[in-house]
């Protein structure tokens, strides 16, 4: 039965099936750990075929879905496609045979990354080339577009990576490669089907890690959208990037070092990174919708088969309605050597609380600093707002974060960016170790937070609860972390909260501040300011920020990046940036003369656009 056009969302068995599937061949997720072909005498013989096949993205015995895939000759089909990986220089004679009843063009084998193969039906080519360039790339397949940011449907799984090595051994890698079926090409895709070397969490790959040990990760992004890839808990750093064939290589200090990194279509980068905490921790795309279990597609030509594993019955998440999609697990066990617990000691206690309310918004946060008699003072945040008040915190200070959860339903609260222990990462029925799992904070109840922040910088503190509606009623604030001694100054320190409202019947309404209409920001001449820019909206792929005068964007310094300090901080940049979720950047700014400067604040492809006015004037 072709051209079904239920949605169906995986791990349920309430909608109708086709009677019968077809007679199709298995497909196995692909690792990416055995490299395909034979390599002789520095000529790598590879024969790949392109079929129709049946996929099971989530258990091996659960819901199964017919798509096109790459295999190799005399071998199962895999999604994501065989692993190509030679030495440099080596020559690859690669042979293609198209066995669907459609004509295929395959992208990226080649000397160049627009390297192009048209195969017609039942149609076998070859081609030869060298691989002359070390780095991480991509090849894939298309039945009708020439573009992979228009690809969506049933051969939205023609994909594979291709690794050129460089001389001498190389280390240890993961390489990963991200795919995604979905209603339409680009922005506003509610029906997704995300997944990570073939799977959708719970069944992605899970890792074990030892403290200390350095880990090399590569992904590929052959979706049809950008992505916004964190780690919980600890920073790494981007080893290389390739952008449009592009390879750029860092070293050193000249690596960046990220907790967020935005990643386009067709992009590929390597990261680095050790962990120096023990506990359960993930890595996921930051989009919402990425990070959710997934729907299937109204996609043409899909045939969808149910499955004997329902996947409620798997799931890690089982104290909330879960995650699925572009998420990684990640345990690294206590060493025994330092197994004995520190003592507790907070030199500080603060309370978040959380109520709810009727009307827009939503939720009301309340942040207060609590005094050794037990007496609370609020903070200054006057009236309801889609944005909770800023949590200062100081350097290496230890302090204890009360969640008080007066609303009518469950939430979580993750600390973004901070290196915190597992426990208390905020991410229920996963963060945490053996039997001390992180709860859900239920209504009427509390959680206590520990931590001590290492390094001073820019955060975030946002829900962790997967329900769209705690995110777009504003259930998060910036965290903010000062050197030792330091005192915070909001006249002069100024953070701008970029995310994506729930107003009612309007949708997809972009704030600042937890307001579609922000005021005219009124700042002094001559003053230094330190601006703090946080995207913390649902599915953002990238906002496009500036800072505008009358002649265009005006420049100022970029002295941090995700809390990290940026190397060249002295140098003037022009004023804009594209920031996606999960990333904060901060600036120093000021003027010399009196003068309106607008912050812009644009995402094109979702036609979302606000803005705020900053009057500069001089001294009274």
């Amino acid at each position: 039965m072709r051209g079904l056009t239920t949605i169906f969302v995986l791990g349920t068995s309430l909608l109708t099936f086709p009677s019968r599937s077809e007679s199709l061949r298995p497909i196995a997720a692909n690792p990416n750990h055995s490299p395909a072909g034979i390599l002789h005498d520095g000529i790598l013989t590879i024969q790949l075929e392109i079929a129709r096949g049946q996929w099971h993205p989530e258990a091996e015995d659960g819901i199964a879905l017919s798509v096109d895939a790459f295999g190799e000759a005399g071998h199962q089909l895999q999604n994501p496609g065989p692993l190509i990986r030679v030495p440099q220089g080596t020559e690859i004679r690669a042979s293609l045979h198209n066995t669907l009843p459609v004509a295929v063009t395959v992208h990226g084998l080649g000397t160049s990354s627009d390297a192009a193969m048209h195969l017609g039906p039942g149609t076998l080519e070859q081609v030869t080339f060298k691989a002359e360039t070390p780095g991480l790339y991509l090849y894939w397949g298309a039945l009708d577009v020439d573009d992979l940011t228009l690809r969506y449907g049933v051969d939205s799984e023609l994909t594979g990576a291709f690794v050129v090595d460089p001389p001498g051994p190389h280390v240890n890698d993961e390489i990963f490669v991200m795919e995604m079926m979905s209603e339409h090409p680009g922005a506003n895709a509610r029906q997704t089907l995300a997944t990570i070397n073939g799977k959708s969490w719970p069944y992605t790959q899970r890792f074990r890690y030892k403290i200390g040990e350095m880990v090399h990760w590569r992904w590929v992004n052959a979706t049809n959208e950008p992505h916004a890839l964190h780690l919980h808990g600890f920073y790494y750093w981007v080893d290389a990037f390739n952008r449009k064939g592009q390879v750029e290589h860092y070293s050193g200090e000249s690596r960046p070092q990220v907790v967020t990194q935005r990643i386009a279509q067709g992009e590929t980068f390597d990261m680095s990174w050790t962990p120096d905490r023990s506990g359960n921790w993930l890595f996921h795309c930051h989009m919402f919708q990425h990070m959710i279990p997934p729907v299937v597609p109204k996609v043409p030509g899909l045939t969808i088969t149910p499955g004997i594993t329902q996947r409620h019955e798997h799931l890690d998440m089982h104290d909330g309605p879960g995650m699925g999609q572009m998420v990684l697990g990640i345990t690294v066990p206590e060493d025994p050597k330092n197994s004995a617990a520190a003592a507790w000691r907070a030199d500080r206690r603060v309370q978040l609380e959380i109520s709810e309310r009727d009307g827009q918004p939503r939720y009301q946060l309340q942040v207060r600093d609590l005094d050794s008699s037990g007496v609370s003072s609020p903070q200054e945040h006057a009236g309801p707002k889609l944005i909770g008040p800023p949590i200062v915190l100081a350097r290496g200070q230890p302090v204890e974060i009360e969640v008080v959860n007066n609303s009518k339903g469950p939430t979580a609260i993750h600390w973004h960016g901070i290196e915190l222990e597992s426990y208390y990462d905020g991410v229920p029925g996963w963060t945490g170790s053996g039997t001390e799992i992180t709860p859900a904070i239920a209504p009427g109840t509390s959680f206590v937070v520990h931590m001590t922040p290492p390094r001073a910088g820019t955060f975030i503190y946002h829900t962790h609860w997967h329900d769209a509606a705690q995110l777009t009623n504003g259930l998060y604030g910036p965290l903010i972390v000062l050197p030792p001694g330091e005192r915070y100054d909001p006249e002069t320190d100024i953070s701008f909260v970029f995310s994506v409202g729930d107003f009612g019947q309007l949708k997809e309404i972009a704030l600042i501040n937890g307001t579609p209409q922000s005021r005219t920001l009124h700042l002094q001449v001559g003053k230094n300011y330190r601006f703090r820019f946080i995207n913390i909206s649902t599915n953002n792929q990238g906002f496009q920020m500036s800072l505008k005068g009358a002649d265009g964007p005006v420049e100022w310094v970029k002295v941090a990046k995700d809390g990290i300090d940026l190397p060249h901080a002295e140098q003037p940049t022009k004023a804009q940036q594209t920031i996606t979720v999960g990333e904060t950047y901060d600036v120093r700014f000021s003027v010399s003369k009196p003068q309106d400067l607008l912050l812009d604040l644009l995402l094109p492809a979702q036609k979302i656009h606000t803005t705020q006015t900053i009057s500069f004037a001089g001294p009274e």
